[in-house]
């Protein structure tokens, strides 16, 4: 049940449903995951994963998460999509003072987020509790970033969770420029909690290629003798998302999605921490995302089905 309002605790609202909310069964789950992954890479201090139910996703976020470099990593900057509320003209971060999961508490850097609110008021502000609570694409990771830093250096790191909702070009420029002098500090990390790919009519979206090639998709998916499968097609796009975000460039990430209109839900998170992360790399260094774990819900076969897709990555720094 989500806390009282007075409460300075963000309450773990979706334990017991998206994931158990037991702490013993939560550890031994997450172990397993993050078994089935990468070990620690060094200098991974930048991560996007999934945020669905761990039945779907789990297995996809262990891959970001077991690259993750904890060392010296002191704060989380962790940018999502907001699900549930429209907003215009600001982000949105947390009102509290801690996010609970059933694995223990995690804190929140409320020192960095005034700083950022006394910056510009207007573009930070503070959701309300219920807003936060309802919200599922910062809890999502919480259990996961607890479980890989709670044994580093630091211990667990704080967070600064940021919330988009609408945004263009301007707007998230404009975010990056208040965000770039955090990301240069090798003592932060920065999460993007994104699923990809949203397909089917309740959607709606139902774009296909036959070939994989952008450029001929459909909004029609009748697969011909010899074409791709529906999941097919809508893999090949993802993984074109995930090529084109690789190459580090804000224009040609933004261009990928006015082309495909690809339902990643984190695509304006992503589009901001590009646009800081291409000006910061020297020309040539090879420091782009790599990108290590794919899935999908299910098996799109048919025009009537319908799936959300899963990727994991991280990028060294």
């Amino acid at each position: 049940m989500p806390s009282s309002s007075s409460s300075r605790v963000r309450a773990a609202a979706h334990a017991g449903s998206w994931y158990t909310g037991n702490g013993r069964a939560l550890d031994r789950q997450l172990e397993q995951f993050l078994s089935q992954g990468p070990s620690s890479i060094p200098g991974a201090r930048v991560l996007v994963g999934p945020h669905a139910g761990y039945s779907y996703a789990g297995p996809t976020l262990a891959k970001a998460y077991g690259a993750f470099d904890a060392s010296n990593i002191k704060r989380v900057f962790i940018m999502g999509p907001s699900h549930h509320v429209y907003f215009k003209g600001s982000v949105m971060t947390t009102g509290c003072n801690i996010y609970s999961t059933p694995l223990g508490n995690i804190n929140v850097d409320t020192d960095v987020i005034q700083e950022l609110i006394s910056k510009d008021p207007k573009m930070f502000k503070k959701m309300s509790l219920q807003a936060d609570e309802d919200e599922h694409c910062f809890e999502m990771h919480m259990p996961f970033l607890y479980k890989v830093t709670e044994s580093s250096s630091n211990g667990v790191p704080k967070i600064i969770p940021i919330m988009l909702s609408a945004s263009d070009e301007k707007f998230e420029r404009k975010l990056g420029e208040y965000l770039r002098p955090y990301f240069e500090d090798k003592e932060n990390a920065f999460i993007i909690t994104s699923d990809f790919c949203h397909w089917g009519t309740r959607f709606g979206y139902t774009a296909y290629s036959p070939d994989g090639e952008i450029s001929n998709l459909t909004d029609e998916p009748d697969v011909p003798p010899g074409g791709l499968e529906i999941y097919q097609s809508i893999e090949t796009m993802d993984k074109k998302a995930m090529e084109v975000a690789s190459t580090g460039s804000y224009k040609k990430f933004r261009n990928y999605l006015a082309v495909t209109d690809n339902t990643i839900c984190g695509a304006k998170p992503l589009s901001v921490l590009l646009s800081v992360m291409e000006n910061f790399y020297q020309e040539g260094k090879n420091d782009k995302f790599q990108w290590n774990g794919y899935a999908q819900s299910s098996h799109v076969i048919s025009p009537l089905d319908s799936s959300v897709s899963y990727g994991s990555g991280y990028a060294i720094i």
